[in-house]
């Protein structure tokens, strides 16, 4: 259903029968590119924040990946870069120096808890628990179905739900969103004639049959509506043979793909939420040398990069939002198998955008039992300065705020962030809007 949605334009809940609610209410609304992985990554444990100022500092006893058990490459993540967020200088594993000046100048690290510490909780997380509410302020929904419901109106997108080409599966109305990889897209887009050619006659089919199907036994609302929405056969022909033409350097669906895939629709005004999945570690149980880890999280900083710089070139780097958000992070201790488990205590989203303050929100602090260190866990927060001094935002709020903070960073309005989320608070501090 919903390839059928990404040739006709018209919302899986509308191809479903269901009743669609878009809802929007500021001029500064944005696109967002949010990461989505059930697995848990370790990026929380080397991220800014978390290593220690001097001997004394309790986070001098976060365990990380060491030049004796690893080798030469693990010496970026063992002894941390120095370098700049904006104004602020931030300790941090050597790959997170590698970013442009300009992405770090927009950049910024918000340490919260998500307060699960199941893989089977992750949908539950994307929900907050609970706390984030449909459309009318009751039941509940997904950040990206939230986000795509509040922007989609003013961004004028052909889809009104958003578009999942990685990552852990998402959903809209009740309905899962399909992942459609990279290289699908690209097979149904292709820049060639017979591509596009193929493209339309699905779009015809789908189109004809929503009719066929709407004359029997639809409403006049209902025909309203597919009017409406459905994009023209000219309107899928151009954003065919515009697609096809930024995707043609995509040749597999690795997080680089994926990047590039999500800038490409965006340029083309598809969807107004992207989802994919960026893989700092993964669930590194018996990672034992955290090899797994220090891989992928290098191998994740030139995707970021090339997101970034694809969004430059399109001269949309104002215009978008980036954000991370998974079931959980790990531990900053090493288990028995010298890896890390899950940890509900802390994770941390990481966001570019031009309406985000560069730097580092909240921070961690240790947990001890019997007078030792047990774990790391998440800060309160001050919503005024993003600090962790004289917080206002308890540790069991953190994560709705940062919810709310990041659906603040794409435009949406202080009134419809307070009917979509119950409890928290925006966290201003964070942001330059």
């Amino acid at each position: 259903m919903q390839l059928q949605s990404l040739v006709t334009g018209l919302p899986v809940a509308a191809l479903a029968s269901a009743a669609p609610h878009a809802w929007a209410n500021t001029d500064e609304v944005k696109y967002t590119i949010l990461s989505h992985r059930h697995e848990g990554d370790p990026n929380n444990t080397n991220a800014p924040g978390t290593y220690a100022d001097n001997a004394n500092d309790p986070r001098s006893q976060i365990e990380r990946a060491t030049v004796q058990q690893l080798g030469a490459k693990a010496a970026g993540f063992e002894t941390p870069s120095t370098f700049n967020l904006g104004n602020q200088s931030v300790k941090a594993a050597a790959p997170w120096a590698s970013f442009p000046d300009d992405l770090r100048s927009r950049l910024g690290f918000w340490h919260h808890s998500t307060q699960s510490n199941a893989h089977a909780d992750h949908q539950s997380v994307l929900r907050f628990h609970g706390s984030l509410k449909d459309a009318s302020g009751n039941g509940s929904a997904q950040l990206s179905e939230m986000i795509a419901q509040e922007t989609s109106t003013l961004l004028n997108t052909a889809l009104k739900e958003p578009l999942s080409v990685g990552g852990s599966p998402v959903s809209f109305g009740g309905r899962p969103i399909p992942v459609l990889n990279p290289m699908d897209i690209k097979e149904l887009f292709s820049a060639s004639f017979q591509g596009i050619e193929q493209m339309v006659l699905l779009r015809d089919k789908f189109i004809d049959r929503s009719y066929k199907n709407l004359k029997n036994q639809g409403t006049s609302a209902q025909k309203a509506f597919l009017d409406r929405y459905a994009i023209s056969r000219q309107e899928a022909q151009i954003i065919a043979g515009n697609l096809g033409e930024l995707i043609d350097d995509i040749d597999d669906n690795s997080a680089v793909s994926q990047a590039k895939m999500a800038v490409a629709l965006i340029q083309t005004g598809i969807a107004p939420v992207i989802t994919l999945g960026m893989i700092f570690g993964g669930d590194n149980h018996g990672d034992d040398t955290l090899a797994g880890e220090v891989a992928n999280t290098t191998a994740a900083m030139p995707a970021l990069t090339t997101l970034w710089e694809k969004l430059k070139a399109a001269n949309i780097e104002d215009k978008v939002v980036f954000s991370s958000l998974n079931v959980f992070g790990r531990t900053f201790l090493r288990n028995s198998n010298n890896g890390r488990n899950h940890n509900g205590r802390h994770h941390c989203m990481f966001t570019f955008g031009s309406t985000v303050k560069p730097g580092v929100v909240g921070g961690i602090e240790p947990v001890s039992k019997d007078g030792s260190i047990i774990e790391f866990s998440a800060t309160g927060i001050n919503a005024a300065n993003g600090k962790t001094r004289n917080a206002d935002i308890p540790y069991d709020q953190t994560l709705v705020s940062v919810g709310k903070t990041l659906a603040r960073s794409v435009g949406i309005s202080e009134e419809r962030i307070n009917v979509r989320f119950s409890g928290g608070k925006i966290i201003t501090g964070a942001l330059t809007v």
